[in-house]
């Protein structure tokens, strides 16, 4: 047998030594891939849980002119124990796509959620869906093992909570505000609730418990925002949100709780259509229009599919020699003159306001009181619309655990939401999320939990 010299007894043992640790950290590379998201989240944000229960409070079509018309000492002991802005929600401002920004962290662009909008493939109109391409803050805490409850907020149905799974419960109890706060209270007691005709007991208080109100959007398209009645009804889901409140210190988890309260958009009164004007307008430009509801196909002849959309907005959407260039900025033109329009969307303007891409090739907004309806109310009387920029802005409460008090807010968004419940909780972002953490008002500048 040849001999080794010690000089290569001593190379060779450095090369085996490097051979190992290069084989040591292959391992642990892959073994860092293998890592479940829930493992990694837990790695990366376990020791930064500033709150153990986020509480979601959303009243839908809460505009921010009703505030001061009635006392609402909860939402201001909120404000004093936090911080209290408008937020800015998402284009086009219609329920489902701005709960569905709520919901993702992200804009339409991304989550694809789109509402009374004309589909080419279908040669038909869509009305509100559920439909969503990213995914909801309900999701990505459920990958991780956490526990979230939703009454009747209804965008996370299906993707993340449903009917009668314990750790993940979807209830829609129906009904006004109260009977949801009802409900919501009897989860927090974990008494049993109906989800979906069964009764199930939660096997904990969850991490995420969403509360969803629809009455004053519902009293606002009937009588209008102005109305008389708007403030009583304020004034008792006030009522609601203290006894909810009052509940998590029932229950002795108020100190480690986090209430953030918003809305999905405000509202604008109207009681007069614009339609005859745009149906003249489209006409004389040389092109047939055709206004069409969800379920609703045009015509062959039809160049301009005209879509109300939620009263205040109508999308255009343009066909065969209309869609041409030239056509295009003579129908834009026409549009622009009209008194009755407040301003007109090209494409390029809905790029910008991360527009979903269903909405068509223009998107023109009313001027009040006018709306994008067939209807033209008796003289006096009044109802309320939304889906234009008039009413992006909407109330934004965040108080309570990991929350400095008095901090300011500075311009946060609906697709801050998800971002910064899971900031609050220690957790990763849904995974789509284009929003922030709410960083100036989150204890702990430094956390940043999005992509």
């Amino acid at each position: 047998m040849p001999t080794t010299s010690p000089l290569m007894s001593r190379n060779l043992r450095l090369m085996t030594a490097i051979f190992r640790a290069l084989v040591l950290i292959v391992v642990l590379a892959l073994a860092g891939i293998m890592l479940s998201p829930a493992a990694a989240v837990d790695r990366d944000h376990g020791d930064r849980q500033l709150a153990k229960h986020v509480v979601l409070v959303d009243w839908d079509g809460f505009d921010p002119d009703y505030l001061g018309r009635v006392p609402t000492p909860n939402l201001d002991a909120l404000a004093r124990r936090g911080a209290f802005a408008l937020a800015r929600s998402t284009f086009h401002m219609i329920s489902n796509p701005a709960r569905a920004s709520m919901s993702t962290g992200a804009y339409p662009e991304v989550h694809g959620n789109a509402a009374y909008v004309f589909d080419p493939f279908t040669n038909s109109v869509q009305g509100q869906t559920r439909f969503l391409a990213a995914e909801t803050i309900a999701e990505s805490l459920a990958a991780e093992g956490r526990t979230v409850d939703s009454v009747q907020w209804y965008m996370v149905q299906g993707h993340g909570v449903t009917y009668g799974d314990p750790n993940h419960l979807y209830v829609e109890p129906g009904g006004p505000f109260a009977r949801r706060v009802d409900t919501a209270i009897d989860i927090l007691n974990r008494r049993p609730v109906n989800s979906g005709g069964q009764l199930v007991t939660v096997p904990q208080i969850p991490d995420l418990l969403a509360v969803y109100s629809s009455d004053l959007d519902g009293r606002a398209h009937e009588v209008g925002p102005d109305d008389p009645s708007i403030a009583p009804l304020l004034a008792e889901h006030d009522r609601q949100l203290g006894r909810l409140v009052q509940a998590t210190k029932d229950v002795g988890i108020y100190d480690e709780t986090t209430f953030i309260l918003t809305s999905d958009h405000g509202m604008t009164a109207w009681d007069r259509s614009l339609l005859p004007q745009v149906l003249a307008a489209v006409r004389d430009a040389g092109y047939v229009p055709e206004v069409l509801r969800p379920g609703g196909s045009p015509a062959p002849e039809t160049d301009v599919v005209i879509v109300a959309n939620a009263v205040r907005i109508g999308n255009f959407t343009l066909r065969g020699d209309a869609a041409q260039p030239r056509a295009r900025r003579r129908i834009e033109r026409a549009l622009r003159r009209l008194p009755e329009i407040e301003r007109v969307y090209r494409e390029a303007d809905l790029r910008r306001l991360h527009a979903s891409d269903k909405l068509g090739d223009l998107v023109a907004e009313a001027r009040p009181p006018y709306g994008f309806i067939d209807e033209t109310l008796p003289a006096g009387e009044q109802r309320g619309g939304h889906g234009s920029l008039a009413e992006i802005d909407v109330p934004f409460y965040l108080a309570g655990a990991g929350v400095e008090r008095g901090a300011q807010l500075r311009g946060p968004g609906l697709v801050d939401v998800a971002p910064t419940i899971a900031a609050l909780l220690g957790a990763r972002a849904p995974a789509d999320a284009q929003g922030s953490v709410l960083r100036e008002v989150v204890r702990g500048s430094v956390l940043d939990t999005t992509r």
